[in-house]
């Protein structure tokens, strides 16, 4: 479980190539998109503003390709909560912490 009690972001990373993307939070979708692209320069195809919530789900659904969820508890001593998707070439997700690098 990763915690959070501040906004954070979501980094959509490598694999996404024009995809419908939906964000949600507890099952409330606070972020949507059509034609996500990775730009493999940066690679990054968009960073997602999260909101401010306490223990809970995000789920991550990219139209019919993947689907993925992450729990996430109270308070974060670390600081703002930044989570990371990327998908393999089959369209396999993972969802998880962000690695140490740029903030976005």
């Amino acid at each position: 479980m990763t915690a959070v009690s501040e906004p954070g972001v979501l980094e959509l990373g490598t694999g996404f190539r024009d995809d419908d993307v939906s964000v949600l939070v507890d099952g409330r979708e606070v972020w949507s998109a059509a034609g996500v692209t990775t730009d493999y320069s940066v690679g990054l195809a968009a960073v997602v503003p999260l909101p401010a919530t306490g223990p809970g789900e995000i789920e991550v659904r990219v139209g019919d390709r993947a689907r993925g969820t992450r729990q996430v508890q109270g308070q974060a001593a670390a600081g703002p909560l930044r989570l990371r998707c990327d998908l393999d070439p089959a369209g396999a997700m993972a969802l998880g912490t962000a690695p140490e690098g740029p903030v976005f």
